[in-house]
């Protein structure tokens, strides 16, 4: 299906691309509307506004609220947020890390990239950082996945 999630643990970032066999359209709304968020990112989403500076939440039930604040947004191109690492906590430079989506063109649909990256400035010793990072790793393996399964439907 898809390429899998690599960390960089010299740049403290973890990315994955992935090719999905539908628009690029289809693939905006499924990372930019709450409700189509909440559909493989969590169990539900809130995002006001999709502009920079939009703060919003991302909630798995097993896990709580986590904050999150919209930094860029390109339509059909790129959607980037800073989140903080853990639940009902604000986001700060020394509690979150910076997420970004782009998006391109590709014969018969879609590529999408998603790098996280700022790990090294999140409060912590270089040890809770990796850890920190890899579980990341493991995580957009996950939603990724269900991120592909859901548009293109198998």
């Amino acid at each position: 299906m898809s390429d899998h999630a690599v960390v960089d643990e010299e740049t403290f970032s973890v990315s994955r691309t992935v090719h999905v066999r539908v628009p690029r359209d289809q693939v905006w709304a499924a990372i930019t509307q709450p409700k189509r968020i909440a559909e493989w990112f969590g169990d539900s989403a809130t995002l006001p506004e999709l502009a920079v500076g939009t703060e919003g939440t991302l909630h798995w039930d097993d896990d709580g609220d986590f904050a999150f604040v919209v930094t860029a947004v390109v339509e059909d191109f790129l959607f980037e947020f800073r989140w903080a690492k853990d639940p009902e906590t604000p986001v700060r430079d020394d509690t979150a890390t910076t997420v970004r989506f782009t998006l391109a063109d590709a014969p018969a649909g879609t590529v999408i990239t998603v790098v996280e990256s700022g790990f090294e400035l999140v409060a912590g010793d270089d040890a809770a950082r990796l850890e920190h990072l890899r579980g990341n790793r493991e995580g957009w393996e996950l939603e990724i996945d269900q991120l592909v399964t859901l548009l293109e439907g198998s």
